[in-house]
């Protein structure tokens, strides 16, 4: 990989001690069958054209009840014994709560229970009649204010043998109504929306809140409607119609552009689209035959997402890291849908979610047995998603004590994407360099919205105004897009060189453009990891602002108090910052900071009780605490 000017990478690190001049330049260095509906379409493979809608059910998720009956007997008998014992409660209290925010686990053990109980010769309709109770004149299903209306299309698919006909219409009237919602007409719109923004796919409890166009529960009513004689025949034909034109047409380039890594993170991903996408992709492959997956390329999304989700989980927790809008929730969300990708590393996933799930019923559904599990120990210790511009990189798969570190610069593909271009994260038996900012969310918290809460370097002009200033005022950060609309993807930075090999991972940044024009000329990162014995980072910025006066900073973020040492700064990781009682991890690590550049740089310890959120040090309006409730959960940094 050659870095900017055509330099290698052995010559681009030897140059970082040579050019600095006028530049404010900071370097870290680190110890550490089918029928019924069918249409036309336009060509997504040579000679692959229309879909045809199977004239059976179930349509959805399951593609033999044969087979199926035949794993809960064998490999999936364990797991469909935690199903069928749910389902048999909820037949016995004659019925089950329903949770507008959850997913109605009950609801599907029911209908699956059925499924498979009717295959088997046994007495099946308890488990149907419970649902058909539940349902009573369809309101539940109907009710605009809380339905988790996604989840009611796949039970109605599932149990359709054991609804009278009178029965189909009236609840599939119900399901039917929806695909007019929030658009208006029965078809694709991406009204306010775009194909990489987790509300124009659905939330995980399918219902109304944060749904715009709602493609995955319009898809999943659509399929199980189709062919039931309800008053919405045409508007189901038309919505499938809508899909098989537009998603392979536009989506799947626009998800092999982002690639694996979701556009708003694990965080607004995990709440939706790390789960539905796969859930709308595998109902068609389901209902249709025709596989969506295959269409998307090894690097695009939802294809690489097991890969992402791989790096993204930290040594010492095996927690989704805290980038952008992540939570630092383990991968429960991903394991929902690892069943449905069939690859050996989501088979790996599908597997260790028997730990992290309460729910069995995707596995159950979905799952096959006969796909190898691939763990992701062979996978490469570093590794750059090009479309979201992420690196990850480690010293070990398998191993809770291993280094792990991201660095990320990257488009903004949707409205909720932070403005952390540059930033980075190091843990090593807990975090070592962490995010500020606990669980600030953007619409209360704008001070989480801004550019402090990362590591990053900031050029401060005394007179520039951001957006969205409320609480969160001149902080000399990147520029302020979150939440601001499209054209997406924007550009706020870009991944300029990458390598990985067995002693180091490198990679370098353009990170100009993030910052507003009137004070940033150059702004660039390089960032590089050696592995060994003995650990290093070693950060490099060239900051070159408009004007000599503006003053940058290079902040970082830790988690306990630095002290000084031999003339440097040392401190501590902290591996219980996530907010676990117990990690996988043993002891801690000591991290050491050596700045080499500039030579007179200025080291000010910020922080502690009290000081755990101050503005700009050059801001007099900011010198508060910009305390709020969510800052006081995890991450503590």
């Amino acid at each position: 990989a050659k870095v900017g000017g055509g330099l290698s990478v052995k010559g681009a690190i030897s140059s970082m001690v040579r050019r600095f001049c006028c530049l404010s330049s900071v370097v870290l260095i680190v110890a550490v069958s089918f029928g019924v509906c069918f249409g036309q379409s336009a060509t997504q493979k040579a000679g692959e054209t229309g879909y045809q809608v199977k004239t059976a059910h179930p349509r959805l998720f399951v593609e033999d009840v044969r087979e199926l009956a035949r794993r809960c007997e064998g490999p999936l008998a364990e797991d469909y014994e935690v199903v069928k014992q749910r389902a048999d409660s909820a037949v016995q209290k004659g019925g089950f709560r329903s949770n507008q925010w959850a997913i109605p686990e009950d609801l599907m053990n029911c209908g699956l229970a059925y499924l498979v109980e009717r295959r088997r010769g046994r007495d099946a309709l308890p488990y149907a009649e419970v649902i058909i109770k539940q349902w009573g004149d369809g309101s539940i299903i109907s009710n605009p204010k809380g339905s988790n209306f996604g989840y009611h299309a796949i039970a109605y698919d599932w149990i359709y043998d054991a609804l009278t006909p009178e029965q189909r219409v009236r609840f599939g009237d119900a399901l039917g109504g929806w695909l007019r919602f929030y658009t208006d007409e029965p078809r694709i719109l991406l009204k306010w929306g775009h194909w990489e923004y987790n509300q124009t796919w659905g939330p995980i409890h399918l219902n109304v809140m944060n749904s715009r166009d709602s493609l995955a529960q319009k898809l999943l009513i659509a399929l199980a409607i189709c062919g039931a004689g309800t008053r919405y025949e045409a508007d189901a034909k038309a919505f499938l119609d809508s899909w098989d034109q537009r998603v392979p047409a536009e989506c799947i380039p626009a998800f092999n552009r982002m690639g694996g890594v979701w556009s708003e993170s694990y965080g607004h991903g995990g709440y939706g689209p790390v789960s539905v996408i796969p859930y709308a992709f595998h109902a068609w492959r389901t209902a249709t035959g025709k596989d969506l997956f295959k269409l998307v390329e090894p690097w695009g999304y939802p294809a690489e997402s097991p890969r992402w989700v791989a790096y993204t989980m930290m040594p010492h927790n095996e927690r989704t890291a805290w980038i952008d809008d992540g939570d630092g929730s383990r991968p429960a969300a991903f394991a929902r849908a690892a069943p449905m990708l069939r690859d050996g590393l989501s088979q790996w996933f599908c597997d260790r979610g028997q730990q992290w799930l309460g729910e069995r019923w995707q596995r159950v559904a979905c799952y096959d047995p006969s796909i190898l599990t691939t763990p992701p120990d062979e996978l490469p210790l570093g590794y750059l998603f090009p479309g979201a511009g992420h690196v990850y990189m480690r010293s070990a798969w398998g191993d809770p004590n291993a280094t792990w570190a991201f660095f990320g610069c990257g488009p903004q593909f949707a409205g909720h994407a932070r403005d952390d271009e540059g930033h980075f994260l190091i843990c090593k038996r807990g975090s070592l360099v962490s995010r500020q900012g606990g669980q600030g969310h953007n619409d209360t918290d704008y001070y989480a919205g801004g550019s402090l809460i990362y590591n990053i370097v900031t050029i401060f002009d005394p007179n520039e105004k951001f957006r969205r200033d409320k609480g969160n005022e001149n902080d000399g950060g990147l520029l302020r897009h979150v939440y601001e609309g499209g054209p997406f993807p924007r550009e706020r930075g870009h991944i300029t060189a990458f390598e990985h090999n067995p002693d180091y991972t490198y990679a370098a940044a353009d990170v100009t453009k993030g910052y507003s024009d009137r004070k940033a000329r150059e702004v660039t990162r390089q960032f590089l990891y050696l592995r060994g014995d003995r650990e290093f980072f070693v950060v490099f910025d060239r900051v070159e602002a408009t004007r000599p006066d503006f003053a940058r900073h290079f902040f970082l973020h830790v988690p306990t108090e630095p002290q000084h040492q031999d003339g440097s700064l040392t401190w501590l990781s902290l591996p219980e910052a996530d907010g676990d009682k117990t990690v996988l991890s043993h002891g801690r690590s000591r991290m050491s900071l050596h700045t080499l550049l500039p030579q007179r740089a200025d080291i000010v310890l910020r922080g502690g009780p009290g000081k755990e959120a101050w503005g700009h040090p050059l801001e007099p309006t900011a010198q508060y605490n910009h305390a709020t409730e969510g800052r006081r959960r995890p991450p503590v940094c």
